[in-house]
């Protein structure tokens, strides 16, 4: 209805049964009353009747019971009298529910879809405290986007809850226990499927837990609703002292922090990311270890080296100080003067000289030499067993043996026999006789005779068709083989070339080859390509300024050695700088440069620059560039030439100097009204041939004539223009009068002047010249 209200109300089946199975509720008529009836049908199944159901035997009477009686007596009543959620303005659409087995017992878990595309998680419990009240919210569509959820499905075996949407299904996984971060956060969230291990430290479910022991839950009251919040970090606090200490030492810097609680991360907030607290104030620069032993030669004889090393970590740079400048490993050179002695070693084999035999297995042997020396190991000589085969048998027969009578016949006849071998002899040892097969031949005879076998006849035969007599043959060297590639491919190699004693080789006792059988000869005696080294680095420079950040810098060069032409250069730095004098300067400007000279427009000026590279507010304050009028626009003061001392330095004034030069302004400006006053009366009392200077005249006083006007006695003035803001003499207007200058002088003359033309409206006195 237009009542947006809902409610969860939870039953067993076993009370339905029960109402089921109890009486009917039949209202006889419509103006009776509703009274409870007993069930006439006990075994009555709702359903089609077919031949073999337990209705088949239903009667007439049976049937209009059934019909008549729809409604049952007793309601099915409720596990709890009280609904387990209700929720005002808000329609539930869909519901679903998980078992989950906690610590200590079974939890029905509710996932509730409602019309406005949130879900609601909620315990089905019959605890006071806990009914009514949600796990969590889940909103599972954008801001302000609002839609009904059609269908919610939990597939146990993924552990899911699957939502149906209008355009889509949304899958949520049911444990999401990662998402508590703290012990307190954990418990806190009553969440069934999740409880603390204490043994991991983290929030788990019951089958991930380590030890059920040490797996707890608090699922006692309702958890505290809130939204997630990201934690964010609140305002830096004021910078303070506080200590820092690395190893053996400790210092103080300048400290603040702040902290993760605007707001604090709650609900399972991400938390707050970036610093919580800096240290300034306390730059340490890094310096070097002690240098490390040498390590031992990488060679025992010739010329290897060696090296040692170290590392910035004495101490070690921190908080922006400065890097170790210079180099963490050094090498030298060593065994410079133990040169290797030359290679023992045994020359190649020479060629396998004639066998002792020419078949039946003879010896035959070759030699080697020891090449720098005599202590090669192994033999100098190698025997070898030839001519295996077998040497080939001559086989002759042997005479016949004389007859001999063996018997005698009736007839008187005389019966006789001979026989003979035959004789086998091997071409090695032909004087081996080895008898074979006997043949033997009878007669009849009346005579008799002696046969007798002549060895030695045999063996002479032997010797003339077995073996013959052999040249001598001496050896003789073959040609040069082709010269072998050189040792080295500069600063002198060797290489060799080698020949056989087998042209012809020695043969039946000939003389073996005289002379070597190898040749060596020089090669590659240019000088090998030089790549190009470093030299050493050259000492640090001074600091290029006392204060606010200079640079010091060394170099080096491509010496040691340089490269020869066309080899590779040194790859690197020729020059390395560092910071040094990084300490602020006190007011962070320079001096001020010198004056510069007047341009077209008449003005000159001086520059200062700061000597800080991140000046704060209270350093460098000010211009750095001054202007000024030139020189010769000043007005010049007339003083005596011995008045004015060319050294005195007025640049400076201080409130001393005011006061000082007031008192003596006033001082003095009373001694000389005293001096004019006196000087006036005295010029009155003198002569009446007085004359005019006039300010156009170079010379003040210039007369033809040999005569000496009595006004010689007047001192030549010497004019000096002053700067106005420094009151620094300026040697370019010296003499009266003043180059392409309007000068206003003042000069004092007597007061009778009688020889020239003299204007009575003219001040006494006063004379104005325009140069």
């Amino acid at each position: 209805n237009s009542i947006a209200a809902s409610a969860v109300c939870a039953f067993n089946l076993s009370a339905i049964t029960q109402a089921f199975n109890g009486p009917f509720r039949y209202q006889e008529n419509p103006r009776s009353a509703w009274l409870p009836t007993l069930n006439p049908i006990p075994n009555f199944q709702c359903g089609t009747l077919s031949d073999d159901s337990p209705n088949e035997n239903l009667t007439e009477r049976v049937l209009q019971d059934a019909q008549r009686l729809f409604l049952m007596n007793d309601v099915v009543q409720p596990v709890t009298v009280d609904p387990y959620v209700t929720q005002d303005s808000i329609r539930f659409s869909k519901l679903v529910v998980d078992i989950v087995q906690g610590k200590d017992t079974l939890y029905h878990v509710m996932y509730i879809g409602t019309e406005y595309g949130t879900i609601l998680k909620a315990l089905s419990t019959t605890n006071r405290s806990l009914r009514s009240c949600y796990l969590e919210e889940m909103q599972i569509l954008p801001d302000g986007q609002r839609e009904a959820i059609k269908s919610l499905q939990i597939l146990h075996s993924d552990r899911s809850l699957f939502v149906g949407l209008n355009n889509g299904v949304l899958k949520i996984p049911l444990e999401r226990c990662s998402m508590y971060r703290t012990e307190g956060e954990c418990l806190g969230a009553r969440d069934p499927y999740c409880g603390w291990d204490n043994k991991q430290k983290r929030c788990t479910t019951i089958e991930d837990s380590s030890n059920m022991s040490l797996w707890t839950q608090n699922i006692t009251e309702c958890p505290v609703k809130n939204l997630t919040t990201n934690g964010r970090l609140g305002p830096w606090s004021p910078w303070q002292l506080c200590e820092h200490s690395d190893g053996d030492s400790t210092g103080s810097c300048m400290c603040r922090s702040r902290s993760c609680d605007s707001p604090r991360p709650r609900c399972g907030g991400r938390g707050c990311e970036g610093a919580r607290i800096e240290v300034a104030n306390c730059s340490r620069n890094g310096a070097w270890t002690p240098w490390s032993s040498w390590a031992p030669c990488s060679t025992s004889c010739g010329i290897g080296f060696q090296v040692r090393q170290r590392t910035c970590s004495n101490p070690a740079p921190r908080y922006g100080g400065r890097v170790c400048v210079g180099q963490s490993r050094e090498e030298r050179f060593c065994n410079e003067n133990s040169p290797c002695p030359l290679p023992i070693f045994w020359s190649s084999w020479g060629p396998w000289n004639k066998c002792s035999v020419n078949c039946g297995g003879g010896i035959h042997s070759r030699q080697r030499s020891c090449e720098n020396g005599n202590t090669c190991p192994g033999c100098a000589v190698e025997y070898k067993t030839c001519n295996p085969e077998s040497c080939p048998e001559v086989r002759r027969n042997t005479p016949w043996t004389p007859w001999m009578p063996v018997n005698i016949t009736q007839n008187g006849a005389r019966q006789e026999q001979r026989f003979r071998y035959t004789c086998r002899a091997q071409l090695s040892d032909p004087h081996e006789l080895q008898f074979g097969r006997k043949k033997t031949e009878s007669r009849f005879c009346p005579n008799d005779g002696s046969a007798v076998c002549d060895t030695d006849s045999l063996v002479d035969d032997l010797l003339k068709t077995g073996k013959t007599s052999a040249r001598i043959i001496n050896g003789g060297w073959s040609f040069w083989g082709a010269w072998s590639s050189c040792s080295r491919d500069c600063e002198l190699g060797f290489r060799i070339r080698k020949r056989t004693c087998t042209n012809p080789e020695p043969k039946n006792g000939g003389l073996p080859c005289v002379g070597s059988a190898m040749e060596y000869q020089d090669c590659n005696p240019h000088p090998c390509p030089v790549k190009g080294s470093w030299s050493c680095w050259t000492p640090w420079s001074h600091c290029s300024a006392t204060c606010g950040g200079g640079h010091y810098q060394r170099t080096r060069t491509c010496t040691n050695p340089a490269p020869s032409s066309g080899e590779d250069i040194c790859i690197g730095l020729h020059t390395e700088e560092a910071l040094c004098n990084t300490h602020p300067c006190e007011g962070g400007w320079s001096e001020w440069s010198e004056w510069s000279l007047c341009n077209e427009e008449g003005i000159q000026y001086r520059s200062r620059y700061c000597e800080v590279h991140s000046p704060d507010s209270s350093q460098c304050v000010g211009n750095s560039t001054q202007y000024q009028d030139c020189l010769y626009n000043e007005i010049p003061v007339i003083l005596p030439a011995s008045s004015i001392d060319e050294s005195t330095n007025c640049g400076g004034f201080s409130l001393i100097h005011l006061i000082a030069t007031g008192v003596s302004c006033f001082f003095g400006s009373s001694l000389l009204t005293f001096v004019i006053y006196v000087y006036c009366q005295r010029c009155q009392r003198q002569s009446q041939e007085s004359t005019v200077i006039h300010p156009t005249t170079p010379n003040h006083l210039h007369y033809k004539g040999n005569t000496t006007p009595k006004n010689e006695k007047y001192t030549p003035m010497e004019f000096k223009t002053l700067n106005k803001n420094n009151l620094i003499p300026d040697d370019r207007t010296n003499f009266y009068p003043l180059q392409q200058t309007n000068v206003y002088t003042t000069t004092y003359y007597p007061s009778t002047l009688n020889k020239y033309d003299y204007r009575p409206e003219a001040s006494p006195g006063r004379t104005f010249t325009n140069s």
